[in-house]
């Protein structure tokens, strides 16, 4: 990264913090109070602790709040699949300041830890000189403060995010070495399923069988496990109320207009006709299954390019976590997390190599957008799909051009002469 470039930098990280620290004032002044989603969370784990099962899918109760529409903006109501409950059944005997700190700050541990090994191994900061070691350390420093505007959006509202992104993160790590455990953290995802849409299409196209293998088991136990402990009858209730919880969103329910990421959700917020919406979605969610089996594809000529050695498996990473929140139809601002694991591929050779003009604004409107997603809901502009389309485009870009130098390098080492390289070029 050039001198120059460093100030203005830390000047866009102040202006995002200082945004992000208004934000907050502004909703702890509304009098919301720390963790709101987590009620739900915190009443399922409750109940599921006492033996009050049925009342956690209520689907009567679920269609009466939404057909009164007088539902406040945090639905006491749980729609996550039966076996997330063990995971929440330990917090059942908490209070809930107890509960909510331990599902606020138990996550991050992992976060953290694993965004700074795949930062480590993306190279950040590699190119430091070693007598000046603080450059190293600053890297790292601004990798931290890069995820504070998302963790925030999250961490605020009591909501999966983070979490989920754990998942992603330790599948992002292992799956080079040890698929098994990246299948196992794959198949935790199925927690929130909508987020883990584009990974069977990667799985497949890059031949990660194992992996696949491992996912595969790890629900298809969750679910048999879940239905032991809590009975079949439990998955009927809670089909019943995805269904509803579908159409509640589809119709445009005001609440999460303001949070929303994907085409759908949010080209309906600024007042564009649900089909329309709906083709958006389509389009956008098609052009970006493509991309992915394209970047995951495994050639006759690559066969060991999706391993160890591999330079650009971070850019594949960071593009499958942008497109996840691009497909699914449902994604908010407190899943933004995942998108650091985008995020480190550039930052890991922005800070080597410097920054491209285009690639400082979109970085600059990803890190505003959680906290301008909803002012930018007023004004009619879906601000947070656009952001996510640019980043999204500019890390194809950036893969495809690194694979294009790659495959230049290895054809100019088959030219006769040049080391007696036989290398084959990448795919």
């Amino acid at each position: 990264m050039s001198p120059s470039q460093k100030p203005l930098l830390l000047l866009i990280l102040a202006a995002c913090f200082a945004t992000q620290a208004g934000f907050n004032l502004l909703h702890q002044l509304s009098g919301a109070y720390f963790g709101g989603d987590f009620i739900s969370f915190w009443n399922a784990a409750q109940r599921v602790r006492h033996g009050d099962i049925a009342a956690i899918y209520d689907p009567d109760a679920w269609q009466n709040i939404l057909s009164s529409r007088t539902a406040s903006t945090r639905l006491p109501w749980f729609v996550y699949p039966p076996f997330t409950l063990f995971g929440l059944w330990p917090l059942g005997d908490a209070t809930y300041n107890q509960a909510v700190l331990a599902w606020s700050l138990i996550p991050l541990a992992f976060y953290f830890a694993l965004i700074v090994l795949l930062a480590k191994r993306s190279g950040l900061g590699l190119e430091a000189n070693p007598e000046k070691s603080w450059s190293r350390a600053l890297a790292y420093a601004v990798l931290v403060a890069f995820s504070l505007p998302f963790v925030g959006a999250n961490l605020f509202c009591g909501q999966t995010g983070t979490l989920v992104t754990v998942f992603v993160l330790g599948a992002a790590y292992f799956s080079p070495t040890r698929p098994v455990l990246a299948g196992i953290c794959m198949g935790l995802l199925a927690i929130k399923p909508q987020l883990g849409l584009l990974l069977p299409f990667a799985l497949i196209a890059s031949g990660q069988w194992r992996a696949v293998a491992a996912a595969v088991t790890t629900i298809f136990s969750m679910v048999v496990l879940s239905t032991i402990w809590l009975g079949a009858a439990i998955w009927t209730d809670y089909l019943r109320m995805s269904v509803l919880f579908g159409h509640f969103i589809g119709s445009g329910y005001e609440g999460v207009r303001p949070l929303a990421l994907g085409p759908y959700v949010s080209l309906q917020a600024v007042g564009m006709p649900a089909v329309l919406a709906g083709f958006v979605q389509a389009a956008v969610s098609v052009a970006v299954v493509a991309a992915i089996i394209r970047v995951f594809w495994r050639g006759k000529a690559n066969n060991r390019e999706l391993g160890k050695e591999d330079g650009r498996l971070d850019l594949r990473w960071g593009l499958l976590a942008a497109g996840a929140l691009l497909t699914t139809p449902y994604s908010l601002s407190y899943d933004t997390p995942l998108l650091m694991l985008s995020i480190i591929p550039l930052l890991a050779r922005g800070w080597r190599d410097g920054w491209d003009e285009i690639e400082l604004v979109s970085l600059t409107a990803l890190l505003v957008l959680p906290s301008a997603q909803p002012l930018a809901v007023d004004a009619h502009v879906p601000f947070a799909f656009l952001a996510l389309l640019l980043w999204f485009g500019l890390l194809y870009w950036r893969f495809e051009n690194e694979r294009r130098a790659q495959r230049a390098v290895a054809v100019q080492a088959m030219v006769p002469g040049q080391a007696g390289s036989t290398a084959l070029p990448a795919i």
